[in-house]
C-alpha cells in the first residue's frame, strides 16, 4: 500500500503545486533514469532502419520514411520525461497517441513498421504507468504484430517480431518495475532524512527550553531578591548579583554544549542546582541528601524531571514549600501552592512545552509521568519506571 501511495505521488501531479517546467522536466534526475531506461528500446530500431535502407523502394519515399523514423524516436525520447508528472490516465492517452502516429509508417516502408511499436512497450513500462495498463498495452501490441504476421504469411522481416518483441517486453517491464522500486526508496530515504531532522529539532528545541527555562528563571528570581537587598542589605545584594553572574555562564555553557549535543542531565547536580534555586526563592525545600539508589539508566530522566519541576513550583506554583523524593524507580516533586484549584493559566502552563518535552523523554526511556495534586495541596509531579 504505502509503495501504490509513493507510485501515485510521483505519477500524479498534486492539484495544489504547479507543474514543472519544460526544462526542468527533461533536465530532472528522473529523465536520465528514462534516457537510460527507455533508450534501450531505440538499439532494436537499428533492425528497421537497416531494413528500410536496404528496402528497393523510391529513394524519395525511403528518405520521407526515415524522416518520419527519424521524428518519432525524437519524440519517443522526449514524450517520456514530458509526461513523468502528470496523472496515470494522461501517460496512457500519450502510449496510446505515439502508437496512433507511428501508423504513419505503414505507407512508406510497409509491415516492417511494426518495429517501432517496441517503442510503445518501452514508453509503457519505463513512464511509471501501473502493470494494469502495461500488460494490457503490451499484449495489445504483440496480437497486433501477430495479426500482421498472419496477414502476411510471417515472411519478411517483421515474422520474428511477436516473439521478439515479448521477449523485450518481460525484460523492460522488469527494469521498469526496479527503476520505479529504486525511486521509491530514493524518495522512502528523503522522507527518512526530512523526519530526522524535524525530530532532531524538536529535541534541540526541548533541550534548549529546559536549560534555559530553568537557568532563567532563577535568574530572574534571585536579581528580584537583589533588588531588595540593594537598600536593606548591601552585601548580601552583592552575593546574590555573584550567583546571578555564575548562574548565567553555567547557563552559556550549558548552552554551548547542548548546541554541541554533548549535553547530559545529571541528577545529582540538578539537586544541588535545586537547592539553591527553591532557597533563592524563599521556599523551603524538603530535599533527599543523596541519589546513589538511583538506577543509573534513569538517572537522566530523572534530572530532567526534577529540573522541570522545581522550575515550575518557583514560577508558577505560588508554594511556600518544595518536597522532593527519589528512590531506585521513582521520583516525585510535590509543593503546597494554589493546584488545580489556582488560576487557570496556571494550570495550562505547567501542561504546557515543558510537560510535552518530558512526556516525551519519560516514553523514550520507559517511565510514566504523571501531573496530578499533591497531598499538601499543589500539584504533584511524578516519574515511576513503567510495570513498578
Amino acid at each position: 500500500m504505502a509503495n501504490d501511495l509513493i507510485e501515485r505521488a510521483g505519477s500524479e501531479a498534486p492539484a495544489s503545486s504547479p507543474a514543472p517546467g519544460l526544462r526542468s522536466r527533461l533536465t530532472s534526475r528522473g529523465a536520465c533514469i528514462w534516457h537510460i531506461g527507455g533508450g534501450t528500446g531505440l538499439l532494436w530500431q537499428g533492425i528497421l532502419v537497416v531494413t528500410v535502407i536496404l528496402e528497393p523502394t523510391p529513394p524519395q519515399q525511403k528518405a520521407f520514411g526515415l524522416g518520419i523514423m527519424a521524428v518519432l524516436y525524437l519524440a519517443f525520447l522526449l514524450l517520456g520525461p514530458l509526461i513523468a508528472p502528470e496523472s496515470v490516465r494522461v501517460k496512457v492517452l500519450a502510449v496510446l497517441g505515439f502508437w496512433a502516429a507511428s501508423a504513419t509508417l505503414f505507407p512508406l516502408i510497409g509491415p516492417d513498421a511494426e518495429w517501432v511499436w517496441m517503442l510503445v512497450v518501452a514508453l509503457a513500462a519505463y513512464s511509471a504507468i501501473p502493470l494494469r495498463f502495461t500488460l494490457p498495452i503490451t499484449g495489445a501490441v504483440i496480437l497486433a504484430q501477430l495479426a500482421i504476421g498472419l496477414s502476411t504469411g510471417f515472411s519478411g522481416g517483421g515474422s520474428f517480431a511477436p516473439l521478439i518483441t515479448s521477449v523485450v517486453a518481460a525484460t523492460m517491464i522488469a527494469g521498469g518495475i526496479l527503476t520505479r522500486s529504486n525511486r521509491n526508496l530514493h524518495l522512502a530515504n528523503d522522507e527518512i532524512a526530512r523526519l530526522a531532522v524535524v525530530d532532531e529539532r524538536a529535541r534541540f528545541s526541548r533541550d534548549l527550553h529546559d536549560i534555559l527555562g530553568h537557568s532563567l528563571t532563577v535568574v530572574t528570581v534571585k536579581s528580584e531578591l537583589a533588588k531588595r537587598l540593594v537598600a536593606i542589605d548591601p552585601q548580601k545584594a552583592v552575593t546574590e548579583i555573584a550567583d546571578i553572574e555564575r548562574l548565567a555562564r553555567t547557563a552559556l555553557a550549558d548552552l554551548r554544549l547542548a548546541v554541541t549535543n554533548y549535553r547530559e542531565a545529571d541528577l545529582e547536580s540538578e539537586l544541588a542546582s535545586a537547592r539553591i534555586a527553591l532557597d533563592a526563592a524563599e521556599i523551603n525545600a524538603t530535599l533527599p541528601e543523596c541519589v546513589d539508589a538511583v538506577d543509573p539508566r534513569l538517572n537522566t530522566v530523572f534530572a530532567w524531571v526534577l529540573r522541570e519541576g522545581v522550575t515550575n513550583v518557583i514560577r508558577h506554583s505560588g508554594a511556600d514549600a518544595c518536597w522532593v523524593t527519589v528512590d531506585r524507580d521513582h521520583l516525585s516533586v510535590h509543593d503546597n501552592g494554589l493546584g488545580p484549584s489556582g488560576p487557570r493559566d496556571t494550570i495550562e502552563t505547567i501542561a504546557g512545552n515543558g510537560l510535552r518535552g518530558l512526556r516525551e523523554r519519560a516514553a523514550a526511556a520507559g517511565v510514566a509521568l504523571r501531573v496530578q495534586e499533591s497531598r499538601y495541596g499543589g500539584f504533584a509531579l511524578t516519574v515511576r519506571r513503567n510495570g513498578v
